[in-house]
């Protein structure tokens, strides 16, 4: 079965997170939409300042909410990143346009 392989699997993620990060890159072209994903890249949803304790080895739970964690912070940075290239490039165009 073709569409259950890790590989298929991989490349619909894959898909999902260029499309986050495509959709908030437009997000940021507005100044509301870039202040909102600046708040949103200094949250974290991973427990801190022992608000629980994961003890030495951290459970699943512990290691899954850190994996989503880092993938969304991943998938901000990259978009907030394409917008400020974006916003750059375009002021070069502006600075050369006759």
């Amino acid at each position: 079965m073709p569409h259950s392989s890790l590989d298929h699997l991989e490349g619909r993620l894959n898909a999902h997170r260029k499309l986050f990060i495509a959709l908030s890159a437009f997000i940021a072209a507005s100044g509301e939409g870039r202040a909102f994903l600046e708040r949103l890249a200094e949250d974290s949803e991973t427990v801190s300042d022992h608000e629980e304790d994961p003890g030495i080895e951290p459970d699943d739970g512990f290691a899954m909410q850190q994996i989503a964690d880092d993938e969304m912070q991943s998938i901000v940075k990259a978009a907030l990143s394409r917008a400020t290239a974006a916003e750059s490039e375009e002021q070069r165009r502006r600075d050369i346009a006759p």
